[in-house]
């Protein structure tokens, strides 16, 4: 069920993109990471989602939840079981 896809960019430095993809490392979380510039043109990225304007833009399947932030509020939905009890941090 994790189906977790992130869009972040590297240049310039994102630390919130960063801090994301943290998190689902912690608790052991596959994701695809999809870094703006490289795998995906700023412009084409923007024609698929005209409607966010900041990254992470973190995806549950085909959903878009939001940010670092809105993920931290739902990691848990996508945890494995033995991590589910733990704090990241």
């Amino acid at each position: 069920m994790n189906n977790i896809t992130i869009y972040t960019r590297k240049d310039p430095f994102c630390m919130h993109c960063e801090q994301a993809k943290s998190m689902l490392q912690y608790y052991g979380i596959d994701y695809k990471d999809i870094v703006i510039g490289e795998d995906i043109s700023k412009f084409q990225f923007k024609l698929k989602y005209p409607f966010i304007d900041t990254v992470p833009a973190v995806f549950f399947g085909e959903q878009y939840i939001g940010g670092a932030q809105q993920l931290s509020e739902r990691v848990w939905e996508h945890a494995p079981e033995n991590n589910k009890g733990t704090l990241y941090g």
